[in-house]
Order: C-alpha cells, then sequence, then structure tokens
C-alpha cells in the first residue's frame, strides 16, 4: 500500500460519520460512492437510504442483474468471496450495487489480525470504478480504526440512530404541510406517542390522518381528529391515569387502566410507562420551570409545560411513595404474592 493510499493523520484524528440529513444530502446530488458503511436503529431511514442508491445505481429495467443482496448474521463473509462479489463487473448498469447485511466485519465478531487487515484495506482500496458495496451493520465498532479510516476515506460511513423529538415533529408536519394541512402541535405529540417514535408506523399513522382530512375536507388535524383516527395512545391514557390520580379521582384511574387492560396492552409496560412518567414528574416537581425541564428530560416545550403542571397536583413525597411503590407492585408480581393486574391497581390506590 503506498503512502498515498494509507489513511491519512486527519482522519485517524476525527472520523467523519455522517447522520441522515448529511447522506441524503450527497446521494440528492447525485455523487455516488464507492463504499458505504450503515448502522443505526431507524429501518425505515436505512431502508430510504438504500432505495435512494438503488435509484442512482441501477439502470432501468435492469431487475437484480446488476443487484446482489445478502444477510450475513449467521455466518458472516469471507475476504475470498467478498472479492468475488464486488469485483465482479455489471451487466447492464454502469455500476454493480452489492449489499451485504451483519457481516460483522466492523464489530469485534470479526477475528481481526494484521494479516487480515492487509487483505481487506487492498480489497478496498483497489475497487474497480464499476463497483458499489454497501455494509449494513446494527453497530460500528469504533475500535476498528484502521478499516474505518479506510472506508472514510474512499467512501460514507453513516449511523441513522433514531430521530429526536424536535425532527420527528418537523418531520410529520411538514407531510401535513405539503398537502395543505395544518396539524397542532399536541396532535403531533399525541402521533409520536402513539407510534412510540417508529418512524414507519409514524409514516403509515400521518398517511392516516391526511386521507381522513382529504376526504372530510379538513385543513387543520388536532388532537380529538388524531384520537379518532389512529391507534390507542398508551403513553396519553397513562398522562390521563396520573391526572386522574391527582386530583383525587381512583375510579377514573382504574377505568383508564381497564380501558387498556380491553385493548390487550400489556400490563408490563404500562408499569413500565407509569413508572417513566412519574419519574419525570418528579424532575418537573423539582426543576419548577417548563424550559428547564425541556432541556433537562429531552422533550417538547409543551410536554415540558403538561409536566409541570401535572407536578402541582402531588407532593414531592407523594411522587417518591409512587414512584417506589411502581417498582415494589413489580416484584410483588414477580415474587408470586400478588397476580399482575392487583400488583398495578395496588399502585392506583396509593394516593
Amino acid at each position: 500500500m503506498t503512502t498515498k493510499d494509507k489513511p491519512n493523520k486527519e482522519s485517524k484524528e476525527k472520523l467523519l460519520i455522517l447522520n441522515y440529513a448529511g447522506l441524503a444530502s450527497d446521494i440528492k446530488s447525485g455523487l455516488i460512492r464507492p463504499v458505504y458503511l450503515l448502522a443505526g436503529e431507524e429501518e425505515y431511514l436505512l431502508d430510504k437510504v438504500l432505495t435512494a442508491i438503488k435509484k442512482r445505481v441501477l439502470s432501468e429495467g435492469s431487475g437484480e442483474a446488476d443487484l446482489y443482496i445478502s444477510d450475513r448474521a449467521s455466518g458472516g463473509i469471507e475476504s475470498d468471496e467478498l472479492r468475488s462479489l464486488l469485483y465482479t463487473p455489471p451487466f447492464l448498469s454502469s455500476r454493480r450495487l452489492t449489499i451485504l447485511k451483519n457481516t460483522g466485519l466492523f464489530s469485534s465478531r470479526y477475528p481481526e489480525n494484521p494479516e487480515q487487515l492487509k487483505v481487506l484495506s487492498s480489497l478496498f482500496m483497489g475497487l474497480p470504478e464499476f463497483s458499489c458495496a454497501i455494509f449494513v451493520e446494527p453497530k460500528i465498532d469504533k475500535r476498528r480504526k484502521y478499516l474505518l479510516e479506510i472506508i472514510s476515506g474512499i467512501g460514507v460511513i453513516a449511523d441513522i440512530g433514531r430521530q429526536k423529538d424536535t425532527e420527528l415533529f418537523s418531520w410529520v408536519s411538514g407531510m401535513m404541510k405539503r398537502d395543505n394541512i395544518r396539524i397542532t402541535p399536541d396532535a403531533v405529540a399525541s402521533l409520536l406517542d402513539r407510534t412510540e417514535r417508529n418512524m414507519r408506523v409514524l409514516d403509515q399513522e400521518t398517511r392516516k390522518v391526511i386521507l381522513y382530512c382529504q376526504a372530510n375536507t379538513i385543513n387543520v388535524a388536532d388532537q380529538e381528529l388524531v384520537e379518532k383516527v389512529s391507534i390507542p395512545d398508551l403513553r396519553g391514557s397513562v398522562f390521563k391515569m396520573m391526572d386522574a390520580i391527582g386530583m383525587r379521582r381512583t375510579e377514573d384511574a382504574l377505568l383508564i387502566f381497564d380501558k387498556l387492560i380491553s385493548l390487550r396492552e400489556p400490563i408490563t409496560k404500562i408499569r413500565f410507562l407509569l413508572s417513566k412518567h412519574i419519574r419525570h414528574l418528579i424532575c418537573a416537581k423539582e426543576l419548577g420551570k417548563a424550559d428547564i425541564v425541556s432541556a433537562q428530560i429531552k422533550v417538547l416545550p409543551f410536554v415540558a409545560r403538561n409536566l409541570v403542571n401535572q407536578s402541582r397536583l402531588f407532593s414531592s413525597e407523594e411522587l417518591v411513595a409512587l414512584y417506589r411503590r411502581c417498582y415494589e407492585s413489580d416484584v410483588l408480581f414477580k415474587s408470586g404474592r400478588m397476580e399482575e393486574r392487583q400488583s398495578l391497581e395496588w399502585v392506583l390506590f396509593s394516593v
């Protein structure tokens, strides 16, 4: 390997890892790299990236003649096979696209030794112009610096993780705006909670709201409309339960809980979200100001305001006791001393 081929000093100091926005912009510009290393939890965005690269690389009508996709979660890949795949010329397109998932090449799963690194570095540095390779891995082991620096030098490394609430908020609002529909902030927050920030489900539910608005000539979507057409809101129900508990309306809290059970929501999940919500209320009670709460626990400003307002229904001691009871109820159930449903009802009766 010549001096020119070696990873430069600057790349060793700081490895450039793009996020989704940076990668999408790179692809949109028409610049296709020889190698992509993609990692992250957000499968919806990963699929969008793969689709975008396919459109850029593969000729129309080529079908799968110039495309190879394989998941190697169970077996990994040897360097000889990798060379064969990446050095095979295309038939109908200007490039041959190879998509390999879960190879382990960039994680501790793959045995690393100097000879193997030499083979792989030679393979990547010598990639022919007609080859485009995409590696999709669940995680990247940044200790594999040498190999990662090579990929960064000739291609792109991107980490496509879960998007922040602010980014999802803008995304949903933008989708609605393209169809000339305004969606209120509380309606967006409701959609995020209902879909648990899963972008694939969020996309489906947002499109459902858009179709309903178009069919009924509605130009503003509010929380009531989302409640009507979207999937159940578990987090919202937990918030209402805490409102009822705070106002000493235990019967109302139990009715909400019964409705969740009738919708077959797992009690384990309800307990987890209730504990998390109480923890947020403890923070809101201690911090007192919505802007500080928003910054500390990473929630949207109006969510922080709601938390601060709801925290005023409880004393600090009551919130701490409720949080402790959530833990104790889990212990009571798992030790067989109380039925699962009864263990959570015990929490609702505690104030």
